[in-house]
């Protein structure tokens, strides 16, 4: 009954979102890559460039690296797009450029795990394999008043098995983008829009009146905090960069250099403006200065000058590219 109410509302109810004009394999994956940790309306224009520019796997396959790194410049979280270039690699070379059907093979391309790998097999290919996400286990939560922790692989990993129950004798790819849907825009944290809901008179949570109990998740870590120097250093319309990714974040986005405040290559010749950077799991707060090269310092390999006019074209990390901008105080580099 529930798939059914479910499928119902979907398919009055559901936003007109590009990617689901197609059961196109390749379209659903690059959507579901890119609205991982991402909000939907964010997302958006970044798919139809992306599509545009690369709109099947061979064409992602045989781009180079900087072109894709490029593509991706602002959307975050940047091993989805190194990944998703890898994935049409392989599909290239080894599924002879055919997006594979069977659960077990899409698993096996690079970047996609149990929760990709599940929603590309019902969207696309209609298999009643069920997609389990942050929004499918808030609804499933309150829905069964589930004192289970979300966080918890075995959580996930019951609500799927639970899910391909009720998933039988339905459409696959509408019970799957309905649960998605569902709790996008009325299954909301923290506060759920339950007289909207199609299955509320199913949902255990709702009839007791603690929606806001559930689901139950363990506290996440609270992100670190760390400081840094970010240096501006201009010498003949040549700007000095980074590719120090040894922290591990966004390698192959050139940077501005950035030091601890003890570093003995720069010699500070004016202090800017202060600034910080949240990612998932830590905080940047930055000071940002402009700086010249010490003379006779020994500096890594990693920096190096590029001409300011060819500054556009280089894919940067999103808070450098922001601090760049801030500087030059220009909405772009096409006139430098």
């Amino acid at each position: 009954m529930i798939a059914k109410e479910l499928v119902e509302w979907y398919r009055q109810n559901k936003r007109e979102l590009p990617f689901r004009l197609t059961k196109d394999p390749y379209s659903v994956w690059v959507s579901e890559i890119m609205a991982q940790q991402t909000r939907i309306d964010t997302m958006l224009p970044y798919y139809d460039r992306w599509m545009k520019q690369f709109p099947n796997i061979q064409a992602c396959a045989e781009a180079d690296e900087n072109s894709v790194l490029k593509a991706w410049e602002g959307l975050g979280y940047y091993r989805r797009v190194k990944m998703l270039w890898a994935g049409s690699k392989m599909i290239m070379s080894e599924f002879d450029g055919v997006f594979p059907k069977d659960y077990h093979d899409i698993k096996k391309i690079p970047g996609i795990g149990e929760y990709t790998a599940a929603a590309i097999s019902s969207i696309a290919f209609d298999q009643p394999i069920a997609a389990v996400d942050g929004n499918v286990l808030r609804v499933i939560g309150r829905v069964l008043m589930m004192d289970r922790d979300i966080a918890k692989d075995t959580t996930k990993k019951y609500v799927a098995e639970l899910l391909n129950q009720w998933m039988i004798g339905s459409d696959p790819s509408d019970f799957t983008q309905g649960l998605m849907e569902l709790g996008t825009l009325i299954c909301k944290v923290p506060t759920p829009e339950c007289p909207r809901c199609p299955i509320k008179d199913h949902c255990l949570a709702y009839k007791s009146g603690m929606q806001s109990e559930y689901p139950v998740k363990s506290s996440s870590k609270k992100p670190g905090i760390e400081f840094y120097f970010v240096h501006i250093v201009l010498d003949d319309n040549q700007l000095l960069v980074s590719n120090d990714w040894s922290d591990g974040l966004m390698e192959g986005y050139i940077r501005l250099p950035q030091t601890d405040r003890d570093n003995t290559c720069f010699e500070v010749e004016e202090s800017l403006f202060t600034t910080k950077h949240v990612f998932s799991h830590k905080i940047w707060n930055l000071s940002v200065v402009k700086s010249k090269l010490k003379e006779g310092a020994d500096h890594p390999d990693y920096w190096k000058w590029i001409p300011l006019t060819e500054a556009d074209a280089q894919p940067w990390i999103s808070a450098h590219r922001k601090i760049l901008f801030e500087y030059l105080k220009k909405s772009d580099f096409s006139s430098l």
